[in-house]
């Protein structure tokens, strides 16, 4: 599959702002796009190339963009929310977390089911192999906002501290079984690496007590 798995940390307290105002979202997700953010740092644009030059006018203008649109579309809830925008675009600069495509093969091993079957659970166990099944990538629960692909989902602070826990738990013996099970021959250093990349990103937003979104693109 061509979609690829993203994560997000964002305060509690924003988290129930956006819970509220969906739509709202979209401006923190552009944030991302500011021109002091750290997404420029890592794009290594060449803005001698005029491709890289107009996509990067193009994204540094996402923020306003979005401002106006927001402010024509939503005025009401505009101005119930002027005095959040500040904490909306600081929070929103901050990198969001991508383990690319490996997230459907990273899903299996680590709840030893498909994305295709629904996972009723945050933390749990397998019935056929008797491990932990973690829904770290397909879990937590949705918000009125489409994105690419399906509607925007989270987990509150408390759902990233269990996820964390669980996670460190989850020893490199079981992942190498759910590996084995899953049929897979090559990639395991790799994947292992994406793996505890993301233990890495749910302890750091865990450490923090803050929430995170969870999304496709």
């Amino acid at each position: 599959m061509s979609v690829e798995a993203y994560f997000k940390q964002v305060s509690p307290s924003l988290l129930e702002k956006f819970k509220k105002y969906p739509d709202f979202f979209e401006l923190f997700d552009d944030a991302q796009y500011l021109p002091d953010s750290h997404f420029w740092q890592e794009a290594n644009l060449d803005l001698n190339n005029p491709e890289d030059a107009e996509w990067f006018d193009e994204a540094t203008n996402y923020v306003p963009q979005t401002l106006e649109k927001l402010k024509y579309e939503q005025p009401k809830e505009f101005e119930k929310l002027k005095s959040d925008i500040p904490t909306m675009l600081a929070e929103g600069k901050n990198s969001e977390f991508d383990i690319g495509k490996k997230w459907n093969t990273l899903h299996f091993i680590l709840t030893g089911t498909t994305y295709s079957t629904p996972i009723p659970f945050l933390i749990g166990k397998n019935k056929q192999d008797k491990l932990a099944s973690i829904n770290a990538i397909l879990g937590g629960n949705t918000i009125d906002y489409e994105t690419d692909n399906g509607l925007l989902r989270y987990l509150n602070a408390d759902e990233v501290t269990q996820v964390a826990e669980a996670l460190s738990k989850f020893s490199q013996a079981h992942f190498q079984e759910r590996f084995t099970l899953k049929g897979l021959e090559n990639g395991f250093d790799s994947l292992y690496d994406t793996y505890k990349k993301l233990l890495n990103y749910y302890q750091n937003v865990a450490y923090q007590k803050d929430a995170m979104f969870l999304y496709f693109g």
